[in-house]
């Protein structure tokens, strides 16, 4: 039986603030889900940029809950609207995630101050609209330099508040989500949204083991790519080949790690494959996009894992990632 977490609506509502407002109003909640994992694949915090108010906002899993550790003032790029070229001085909007960091003497002080992280703008999303640019960062200012200039596409924060969000970030797994504004909504409101991500979830997986190829397929967009030079024909034939193969498929997911921005998703799980002829484990990644009114996966990423959730990093990684895929 399918272990299926997403519908635990406890891990979901996350310590909500109204839009303008500075007190809790637990009657309303993101409209943009949010779930954060418990294994320790992934990171047990995200980062929440909402661009209207000038703010960046910390959130952590606590036990099967999801509460607020930090608000702070933050800069934006001086131009408003999600980035969409290079120099055009707007910050970006989507889901990204901090890729290294950097201090003085590497980068001036006096222009990002004690510390910088660097972010993955243009993600798979933004490559995918033909959007341009580089070098955004989430990075401090010296104190004597005002928070409210606008900088060059950035999220910038003071020297203090950088030391204090240092700790909550694991380098290529932390995400952070930028908004123009962030939306609230009910709780009727936001259970429907909720229940419509774990349902595309849930029927992807019915799809897959049941062996419905034209059903299966249904679920990816013609653009589909994943590793190993896979496009949508060619994972078609490879599905197909499978199919034939094995006598049955069981995929068990657990632990989502649930990222929405407006009509973007990622989805990063733990997976396990079981047929009679091969079994494996590991960190599945999901792109999807919503089109005509329905999500479609436009990538997919494998990583072998164990089943505490923990990367396998040897040698034979890459040789164990290729091996599983061409049999999953």
């Amino acid at each position: 039986m399918l272990r299926f977490f997403l519908l635990a609506a406890s891990t979901l509502f996350l310590s909500c603030f109204a839009l303008g407002q500075s007190k809790p109003t637990p009657d309303l909640f993101p409209e943009n889900l949010l779930q954060i994992s418990a294994t320790q694949a992934f990171s047990k915090y995200v980062f929440v940029v909402d661009k209207s108010l000038k703010k960046l906002m910390v959130y952590e899993r606590d036990g099967e809950s999801i509460r607020k550790v930090e608000e702070m003032d933050a800069d934006i790029g001086k131009n408003r609207g999600p980035k969409e070229k290079q120099d055009d001085r707007a910050t970006p909007e989507g889901i990204y995630f901090f890729q290294t960091k950097k201090t003085p003497p590497e980068i001036p002080f006096n222009v990002y101050g004690k510390m910088a992280f660097t972010l993955d703008y243009p993600n798979l999303f933004d490559r995918k609209d033909g959007k341009t640019g580089y070098g955004i960062w989430l990075h401090s200012v010296p104190d004597n330099v005002p928070l409210t200039r606008g900088s060059r596409g950035c999220v910038v924060v003071r020297n203090d508040n950088i030391t204090k969000l240092e700790k909550y970030i694991s380098l290529k797994q932390t995400p952070i989500l930028i908004f123009d504004h962030i939306k609230y909504v009910t709780m009727e409101e936001h259970n429907k949204i909720r229940d419509e991500k774990a349902r595309f979830l849930k029927e992807w997986v019915t799809a897959w083991e049941s062996k419905d190829m034209d059903r299966y397929l249904s679920f990816y967009d013609k653009s589909f790519t994943a590793p190993g030079g896979f496009n949508f024909k060619s994972w078609k034939r490879h599905k197909q080949k499978l199919k034939n193969l094995y006598s049955m498929i069981q995929v068990k997911l657990a632990q989502p790690f649930l990222l929405v921005h407006n009509d973007e998703m990622i989805i990063k799980t733990l997976q396990k494959y079981v047929s009679d002829r091969h079994t494996d484990y590991g960190i599945k990644v999901i792109y999807a996009r919503l089109i005509d009114g329905h999500y479609k996966i436009i990538r997919e990423e494998w990583t072998p894992a164990k089943e505490t959730g923990e990367s396998i990093t040897s040698t034979n990684s890459q040789a164990m990632r290729d091996s599983s895929l061409s049999r999953n």
